[in-house]
């Protein structure tokens, strides 16, 4: 007997909690609802008087919450605090008690809830004193986000509405109309954008994001054709017509730092591009940086798939980035599960906010990944010495380590869940749906190390059991293919008496499927 997850075809359920002390409507239910829906996700929404938060009338909507945004006007908080600007008396403590406040409020929320808080930053746009007193620098909002920020910022996440109007631009932002009528002080455009960014949130916290992506390198990451004008002539560095690719490189090596594989996929010589990463003293990024290199003379397509089997993902994580409008058509045309960006300079960092990296990925967890995609020839060269499959995993001389997950691996194990998509039950979580399993006394964690004579992989996978349940059962695909799947089958078996699997289709793990309810059910 199984539970059955949501397959690719049903929609995921999000309800959205919404606690203000201004109106949205009637602008905002429509476009978070089709926000989401482009996410495939069906959206309950609930708006929520900041007065009236304590209202029994609500104990139940924040319990089933699983995502609660704070939007808080400080003009409708404090007036005095954006009209009266720098001769506000005693201005340090009016901030604290706001802050005060603010903290109380949060405290209320997470002793209703454990939904996922955004909370978005108090702003001074609005104000109508600088047509008198001109734009004077009015450090209240600042000193009062920032006070927050160091208060509660480690429990929620901050969004920069000052930011957010900055895009849209202060006469853009506001509707005295609707302001007035309804209290309802943002315009539409605003709340698009501001929409925009909850959906982000969303994405970044549930990891779903593109994994991989692929470059080209001449006129992408320098400026020239390398085959053509040779290193020497190539341009690249901190002024001039070399800055663009130097500040788009830097640019991919935050995307690195943020977990994203990168591949580089180019019609040159290997030698000459390998020179290019090793020798030239204005590239950023290096040699160590990228997991797969297919440099060659093929077609990109082809390169493309040999980069996706050799990393183990899918095509439809991948992301590809050239400057020939025909080999971006041909990658579309031959392979449309991947992602095809045409470069250009001022667009193509919009255009990757495809990708949605967490921030809190583990440095080192990165670089043992790029360790064993560059080791993978050595394993590929030691493979074709042995007749048998079982000789060759014998050669490999694989240890692995299954251990009681300790409080700091639950980030990387939480990365595992929500990127792996073939060996897995498919069961996704987050950080504070970890925490909140495992403060169960029958939810029992584990996490899996695993090393070979070629490399150390890291932390990759994790197995959750409860009672007589496997909830969770997790292999990176870096690591699979080498046996290692059986031995964690083989550790459930010797502890405990299974006769439940918690199975939810990602699409990609019905061997999976088949394997866990062949050795248990």
């Amino acid at each position: 007997m199984y539970r059955r997850g949501c397959n690719n075809m049903m929609k995921s359920k999000q309800r959205v909690m919404v606690i203000s002390n201004v109106a949205f409507e009637p602008f905002f239910r429509t476009i978070i609802k089709n926000q989401f829906n482009q996410s495939n996700v069906d959206l309950t929404l609930f708006l929520i008087p900041y007065e009236e938060y304590n209202g029994l009338e609500y104990k139940n909507q924040f319990s089933v919450s699983d995502i609660i945004i704070v939007w808080i006007n400080l003009e409708s908080l404090a007036s005095n605090m954006i009209n009266k600007g720098e001769s506000i008396p005693d201005k340090e403590q009016k901030i604290a008690e706001i802050v005060a406040l603010c903290n109380n409020f949060l405290n209320d929320i997470v002793c209703r809830s454990n939904a996922n808080i955004l909370w978005f930053t108090f702003e001074n746009y609005y104000s109508s004193l600088s047509a008198v007193v001109g734009h004077i620098y009015n450090d209240v909002t600042d000193k009062l986000n920032l006070k927050l920020f160091d208060t509660i910022g480690d429990r929620v996440t901050f969004i920069d509405l000052k930011h957010i109007i900055s895009e849209v631009g202060i006469s853009n932002a506001y509707d005295q109309k609707n302001k007035y009528r309804w209290n309802s002080p943002y315009s539409k455009v605003l709340i698009e954008i501001a929409v925009k960014e909850i959906h982000k949130q969303y994405l970044i916290e549930k990891g779903i994001t593109k994994k991989c992506l692929v470059l080209d390198c001449d006129n992408v990451l320098w400026g020239g054709i390398l085959s053509e004008d040779g290193i020497e002539n190539i341009k690249l560095g901190c002024s001039g017509f070399g800055r663009p690719y130097q500040d788009f490189q830097r640019f991919i090596l935050s995307l690195y730092y943020h977990g994203v594989i990168l591949a580089v996929c180019s019609k040159n010589d290997l030698s000459d591009v390998m020179a290019m990463f090793r020798e030239h003293s204005e590239m950023l990024l290096k040699e160590k940086h990228i997991a797969c290199f297919q440099v060659n003379w093929e077609n990109k397509p082809d390169n493309i798939k040999r980069i996706a089997e050799t990393l183990n993902i899918g095509l439809d994580s991948t992301v590809f980035v050239d400057d020939s409008p025909v080999e971006v058509e041909a990658v579309k045309s031959i392979l449309p599960e991947v992602t095809a960006i045409l470069y250009n300079r001022d667009s193509v960092y919009k255009e990757l906010s495809c990708f949605n990296p967490k921030g809190d990925v583990s440095i080192a967890n990165i670089e043992k990944r790029n360790e064993t995609y560059r080791t993978n020839q050595s394993r590929e060269t030691l493979k074709l010495q042995y007749q048998s499959y079982d000789e060759y995993i014998a050669a490999l001389k694989i240890k692995f380590d299954i251990r009681e997950a300790l409080p700091i691996e639950y980030s990387r194990i939480a990365e595992l869940t929500q990127r792996t998509n073939k060996c897995t039950n498919g069961k996704r979580y987050t950080v504070a749906e970890i925490k909140k399993r495992i403060a169960q006394e029958s939810v029992e964690l584990y996490s899996l190390y695993v090393s070979d004579r070629f490399s150390d992989l890291g932390l990759v996978g994790a197995l959750e059991i409860d009672r007589n349940t496997i909830n969770l059962f997790v292999l990176s695909c870096r690591a699979f293919g080498r046996k290692i799947e059986e031995k964690m089958l083989a550790f459930i078996s010797e502890k405990y008496k299974i006769n439940k699997v918690e199975f939810h289709s990602t699409g990609k793990n019905n061997d999976m499927k088949e394997t866990l309810f062949g050795d248990f059910i």
